[in-house]
Parts: C-alpha cells; sequence; structure tokens
C-alpha cells in the first residue's frame, strides 16, 4: 500500500488529498506575499537616527503590540516626488515591504517625517499592509499626526 492509497480500495484518501490540495494552495496563495518588492531607481539604504526608535516606540505603545525595531532595514529614496509602489494603484510617502520587513521612505518629506514614519513603523508593527481603522484611526491616530518631537 502506498501513503495515497485508502487500505480498503486503492482509491486517494479523501481527508488527505483535501489536506495536501489545502497545503498546496496555502503555499501558493501566501509565497506572492512574501516575495519582496523590487526597490525603486536610486534608492539606498540608511541607518535611522535615534528619534526613529522613539517614534517607533510610540506606535508600539498606541497599538499594544511589539516588534523588533532593529529588524526592519530602512531605505530612502531620492527626490521630492511621491513613490511608485509596484502593484498599488497610488503613489506614497513612504511603503513597508512585509516581504523583506522593510520601510522605503522618500528623501524629502513635504511636511513632516514623523508622520510618515510613525505611518509605516504601525505598518511594520502590526504586520500588515491594510489599514484597520482600530490602529490607524482610533488607537494610534493621533499619535501618527501628533508633534515631530516624541517627548512633547
Amino acid at each position: 500500500m502506498t501513503w495515497y492509497e485508502d487500505s480498503s480500495n486503492g482509491r486517494p484518501t479523501a481527508r488527505l488529498a483535501r489536506g495536501l490540495l489545502l497545503a498546496v494552495f496555502a503555499a501558493v496563495s501566501c509565497s506572492d506575499r512574501l516575495v519582496p518588492l523590487p526597490l525603486p531607481e536610486g534608492s539606498r539604504q540608511f541607518l535611522p537616527e535615534p528619534v526613529y526608535r522613539a517614534w517607533w516606540a510610540q506606535m508600539e505603545a498606541c497599538a499594544g503590540k511589539r516588534a523588533s525595531f532593529d529588524a526592519v532595514s530602512w531605505y530612502v529614496i531620492p527626490g521630492e516626488e511621491p513613490i511608485v509602489i509596484p502593484h498599488h494603484p497610488q503613489r506614497a510617502l513612504g511603503y513597508w515591504d512585509p516581504g523583506d520587513n522593510r520601510i522605503v521612505l522618500l528623501q524629502f518629506l513635504p511636511d513632516r517625517r514623523a508622520p510618515v514614519v510613525r505611518h509605516e513603523a504601525l505598518h511594520a508593527i502590526t504586520r500588515r499592509i491594510d489599514h484597520p481603522p482600530e490602529y490607524f484611526v482610533t488607537r494610534c491616530g493621533a499619535v501618527i499626526v501628533g508633534p515631530e518631537n516624541p517627548y512633547e
């Protein structure tokens, strides 16, 4: 008897076949989300200033979740024009890429850096690419748009 045969009639066991199909489907569905997006042209990695860590801590506090700041890679794109994100309908000032846990930011942010960095940090902390109102409005909305100085 082989691993896929039911001892009673030689046919594949329905439960095993369903389980195998489900595993293949899950692997295929999840694989696309884990592939890192290509970095925009001109991107370069940078070490975030100490204030980034303070902004990160603010987002952890309001979200009620923790994540490793040091596990994130940080990139900057030269210029002041919003970024084109592959497979995304709108341009942005920054984004978090779950494929390799990196935050990509526009070098010259038009108003303030803190709201953009906090927003992308919240994506990384919650491990979500969407914008659940629970985190982005109710719990952390006021913190995201708060003052540049995290100690005010």
